[in-house]
């Protein structure tokens, strides 16, 4: 066995190490930008050099003591979008500018000089009544609605653009010690203003400060007005979330590591064992032959199809991790192959660059290059990759990329990439092409059949197209640990994850009373997968985060937006995690005026705009549902998603202050590109309202077949109890509803209703 294959990497190589961090004094090029801080900038805009073209307007910029002039190019883009581009007019060499992120050709709408004061340009589209202020003199950029500065470049004053230049000659040994002297330098600060509507009109100002060691200055202004049209703006630069599969949006079980097939077997058993559904196994970096990828432990995991087909057999999947560093060994067909074809990042000195990481000494593939990205798809192919099959996926982890012992572990800022880009340029847009080449090979694998799943430690703008982000967690003793399974469960990513030398945390080694608390958190989690899918759904198609701060939902009220302890999901459940020990009151906060919220357990209900004090217990956090929102839920749960596709499901109408309610419900394969190219999915509205509950077709270009039936609903906040009712199906055939109401709570509850989820029907309430 060779030397480096001995070496054992611990733990401790990728904790932070503060000595190797450098502090601003020690990074030139923010040296240098912290002396221009405190003076206000020389430049200005020559605005006799405008000129106008079918995509943007040009014109110059000069800073006085330099002279070296500026070219500045304004965009107005489909959706209220401005686009600004900063560069050098006549740069020494092309300066980097991010690619591959952009979703397409953008629509650019012509920009035309209106009449200004003197020393300004106004540019408008001509589509609504925002416009582009530029001042000339000192240079500054504001968009203008309804007479309304909303946002602002440079209105401190501090924008600095550093020229490239000719670096000093330097010796062989000061140009390695120096590999992060920037010989280009950028920045400016954003000013984002605004009215916001509460109890009276109250400005706000934000100011931002940006800067970057290279590049150039391209920064897309969103203006909204709204929160939601924001995400929209933005998913139309970069793309919407992809749509997962629906086994993402079960429960992972993750440590570094599980130690063989005998392991993973207990485990699956053990959950099973203790009736704990969960989705997803993980296999960290010890399941492969020496750190290798794409390989197998032969010892640990001698059959690893056999160890899939159990979790096959339960409908479960696997994921095993894939990291961007290749274990420096000439006998590994993976390493080999790569450095044959010149597939990694280069040192300054034209040979192969070479860091310490888990495998010890490791090369790392250059995924900017897309002949790399096109190599590494292939790898995933069932023929290459050996061992394994249709059910595992991929987590890319030490993706920024991680290096140990590297300055501030990761790579020289020199070092080289395709097209001769130095690292310090692409750095952040790494791991983003190394999700982009799993993601295509997963989906190649399948011939273009099967949705992808793929978890990234690095993200990107336009990651969302193609992978989930996730984290880590610690050591928790028992009371928190469940606290983590409830904030988790009610959080997009619900993953536990253990790193080496802790103590084995399998939900069921905690005793029996927090097993139960933490098999409830998991069963939450599964009965609440409709409305889970339905989000994502909606981020897929509409550009809704799953996840929101209360702000995006109620943005007119400006207490929500020092609120950082509680959160929606969608737009009908407000989540308040019990983070706090012992805790026995927690104060949650309220919003909306006009709103009426339902405690998702007691179903006792408040009026919004106000704080409450909820009491609390170890058996569950708060969870309310706001008026006016219908949720999906399955009314039984399976070992897995994949034992709940036929399940019944049930409704949860929470009713508004003036007795409606509404919502959607998303259902297709969840599994395939179905959905997407032959529209096989179920998209439905329910809508409640004169007593009258409704299932009607949300896009009548989709068809699907399913044979699950809604067979209960829950109705709170109805005020008298009914006299009878009644379902209505589209054949025009009525039947009597059993129904149980409850006066001290305003709940009625409809059972045994075998309605089918994708048919028009109306359930009458008299």
């Amino acid at each position: 066995m060779e030397s480096a294959e001995k070496e054992e990497i611990s733990v401790e190589d990728e904790a932070v190490d503060k000595n190797i961090f450098k502090d601003c004094s020690k990074i030139a090029f923010y040296r240098r930008q912290k002396q221009l801080l405190s003076k206000k900038s020389t430049y200005r805009a020559l605005l006799d050099s405008v000129t106008t073209g079918k995509d943007s307007a040009r014109f110059q910029i000069i800073n006085e003591p330099a002279k070296v002039p500026l070219l500045a190019e304004v965009f107005g883009i489909e959706g209220n979008i401005f686009r600004l581009k900063i560069n050098e007019e006549i740069p020494l060499k092309p300066r980097y500018e991010v690619t591959d992120v952009l979703t397409s050709k953008l629509t650019t709408v012509r920009l035309t000089s209106c009449p200004g004061d003197t020393g300004s340009l106004v540019l408008a589209s001509g589509k609504g009544d925002l416009k582009c202020h530029v001042t000339a003199n000192p240079f500054k950029v504001d968009l203008v609605s309804e007479e309304e500065v909303v946002m602002s470049i440079n209105s401190l004053g501090q924008l600095y653009f550093e020229q490239l230049q000719i670096p000093p000659k330097q010796s062989r040994a000061t140009k390695k010690n120096e590999e992060d002297a920037s010989v280009d330098t950028t920045q400016y600060t954003l000013t984002q203003m605004g009215p916001v509507a509460a109890k009276q009109k109250v400005g706000f100002r934000t100011d931002v400060h940006w800067m970057s060691e290279s590049g150039i200055i391209d920064v897309f202004l969103l203006t909204g007005p709204t929160p939601s049209d924001v995400f929209k703006q933005y998913s139309y630069l970069t793309g919407t979330q992809a749509m997962p599969p629906l086994f993402a949006l079960g429960y992972h079980q993750c440590r570094w590591n599980y130690e063989d097939e005998q392991d993973v077997k207990a485990v699956d058993a053990g959950f099973d064992e203790h009736n704990i559904p969960y989705d997803v196994m993980w296999l960290d970096i010890e399941h492969t032959e020496g750190k290798r990828y794409f390989t197998w432990d032969k010892k640990r995991f001698p059959n690893p199809k056999r160890m899939q087909d159990l979790l096959r057999s339960k409908k479960r999947k696997l994921v095993v991790i894939s990291d961007p560093h290749i274990k420096v060994d000439p006998n590994y067909s993976v390493y080999a192959k790569a450095k044959e074809q010149g597939f990694f990042v280069r040192n300054h000195d034209g040979g192969d660059f070479e860091g310490v990481c888990w495998p010890g000494l490791s090369s790392y593939l250059d995924f900017t290059n897309p002949k790399v990205r096109e190599w590494y798809s292939s790898l995933f192919a069932f023929s290459v990759y050996q061992g394994s099959t249709d059910i595992l996926y991929v987590w890319n982890d030490m993706n920024e990329p991680s290096v140990f012992k590297g300055p501030e572990q990761t790579m020289q800022k020199n070092a080289i990439h395709h097209g001769n880009w130095e690292h310090r340029e692409l750095h952040n847009i790494y791991g983003f092409y190394q999700q982009m080449a799993t993601t295509e090979g997963l989906i190649q694998r399948s011939k273009g059949k099967e949705r992808p799943f793929v978890l990234t430690r690095s993200f990107f703008a336009g990651s969302q197209k193609y992978a989930d982000v996730g984290g880590f967690i610690g050591d928790p003793e028992a009371e928190l640990l469940v606290r983590w399974y409830q904030a988790g469960a009610y959080q997009p990513f619900f993953r536990g994850h253990a790193t080496r030398n802790t103590k084995r945390r399998e939900p069921w080694l905690f005793g029996e009373e927090h097993t139960r608390l933490i098999r409830e958190a998991i069963r939450e989690r599964y009965t609440l997968l409709p409305y889970w899918y339905s989000l994502f759904y909606s981020a897929h198609v509409a550009s809704q985060p799953v996840m929101r701060p209360l702000w995006v939902e109620f943005p007119n009220e400006l207490e929500t937006f020092s609120v950082e302890d509680e959160y929606m999901l969608g737009s009908a459940l407000l989540v308040h995690p019990v983070t706090e020990p012992k805790a026995s009151v927690v104060d949650v906060f309220l919003p909306g005026s006009s709103e009426i919220w339902y405690d998702s357990k007691t179903f006792a209900h408040w009026k919004g705009a106000c704080t409450v004090k909820i009491s609390v217990t170890l058996d569950a956090i708060p969870v309310f549902q706001r008026g006016g929102s219908v949720v999906p839920i399955k009314t039984t749960i399976g070992r897995s998603t994949g034992f709940m596709t036929d399940s019944p499901y049930g409704l949860r109408v929470a009713l508004s202050t003036k007795g409606s309610a509404m919502g959607e419900f998303y259902l297709d394969d969840g599994h395939s590109f179905q959905y997407l190219h032959r529209k096989q999915f179920l998209h439905r509205k329910f809508s409640f309202s004169s007593g009258v509950l409704t299932n009607s077709c949300a896009d009548e270009t989709s068809h699907y077949s399913s044979k699950c039936v809604v067979e209960q609903i829950l109705v709170l906040g109805l005020k008298k109890q009914p006299s009878s009712v009644t379902a209505h199906l589209a054949d025009g055939t009525a039947r009597p509803v059993a129904f149980t109401y409850h006066a001290t709570t305003s709940t009625l509850n409809l059972e045994t209703l075998s309605l089918n989820v994708g048919a028009d029907w109306k359930v009458r309430i008299q």
